[in-house]
């Protein structure tokens, strides 16, 4: 690590508290390890501060940021990561998991263990990844558009929904982040009516096949750069996030009893073509746009898990956006 430069954002809430104390436990290895090395930490102060700091370490020449937290935070480091051309400067992003989740690390196979993913940081070149880009209407000044990166996945339907609810929520602080999240996963179930909407999944010309315009009532559609989503959900177990194209999945058209019974189990299980093709359907592409039939509908998106606006809203992948520390065997997935 000589002559290199280490950034670590640490969440320190994150995970319930589980963030500030894995990196309790961890500082003094990091001091001895990079003895010799200059290294720095900040704390995260706010939402959106990880992505505003790790901006701040790319602009000031450091060689490598380090996500600690779940995937929240490393989704904000990418975003401050991919805002400060961090690849053109030959940064690189590593993950000390600590969050709730860890859907992002189940994909890349990242050491959980916060000692072994240092070691993996310190020891492991760097590989190239893609990320998504997503452009989204602000929930309350819909002729503003809001546009961030993701990592992971990003999706719209009923987890745009459920994770409005978890935001909202005033019972948050006092339970844990996992146990909110599937408590208003089951409330939401209960409630939530497929909307229609409008989607392209090609960027071929208007008006032949491949650029048509279909519609469906939206029970969840992932743009998927990684594979898993909301804790467990195996919704997209071919993605590879090196293959400069997003696995577009789409659950649409389900009954209730259906999203419970048929639905719920394929997600969890990642046997989701299992459905009948007229509720289900996967397929390969770089580029997205859904739009509501209904104007008035207010249909949340969330990218890594936070709200990131509602439709109208377009995706689009960056082939190899981010150098990224991971296990090298994931490098082609």
């Amino acid at each position: 690590m000589d002559g290199k430069k280490i950034g670590f954002v640490v969440n320190r809430r994150g995970g319930g508290g589980k963030g500030g104390k894995t990196w309790d436990k961890l500082e003094p290895l990091v001091a001895k390890r990079l003895a010799g090395t200059k290294w720095k930490v900040e704390y995260t102060q706010h939402s959106g501060h990880a992505s505003d700091l790790a901006r701040e370490f790319v602009n000031e020449g450091y060689n490598i940021v380090v996500a600690v937290g779940g995937d929240g935070t490393i989704s904000q480091v990418v975003n401050g990561y991919m805002l400060a051309d961090g690849n053109a400067k030959g940064c690189a992003i590593g993950i000390i998991s600590s969050g709730t989740g860890g859907d992002f690390v189940r994909t890349t196979k990242t050491p959980k263990d916060p000692l072994q993913a240092l070691e993996l940081i310190l020891n492991t070149e760097s590989t190239l990844v893609d990320v998504g880009h997503v452009s989204a209407s602000k929930p309350n000044s819909p002729s503003v558009i809001n546009e961030q990166y993701f990592i992971n996945i990003c999706s719209v339907g009923i987890s745009g929904s459920i994770i409005k609810r978890v935001e909202s929520s005033s019972i948050a602080k006092y339970i844990s982040g996992g146990l909110v999240y599937w408590l208003y996963t089951y409330l939401t179930g209960l409630v939530y009516r497929p909307p229609p909407v409008k989607y392209t999944l090609t960027e071929g010309p208007a008006g032949t096949e491949e650029g048509k315009e279909k519609q469906m009532g939206l029970y969840i559609m992932a743009v998927a750069n990684g594979r898993y989503l909301g804790g467990n959900m195996h919704i997209a177990p071919n993605a590879d996030i090196s293959d400069s194209q997003f696995d577009v999945v789409c659950l649409h058209d389900l009954t209730l009893t259906d999203a419970f019974f048929k639905a719920s189990p394929a997600l969890k299980s990642g046997n989701l073509m299992n459905l009948p093709a007229h509720q289900a359907f996967t397929q390969r592409n770089a580029k997205v746009s859904i739009s509501p039939v209904n104007a008035k509908d207010k249909i949340y998106v969330e990218a890594d898990g936070e709200v990131a606006g509602v439709l109208p809203a377009q995706w689009k992948i960056i082939p190899q956006g981010c150098r990224m520390i991971i296990p090298q065997a994931t490098k082609s997935m």
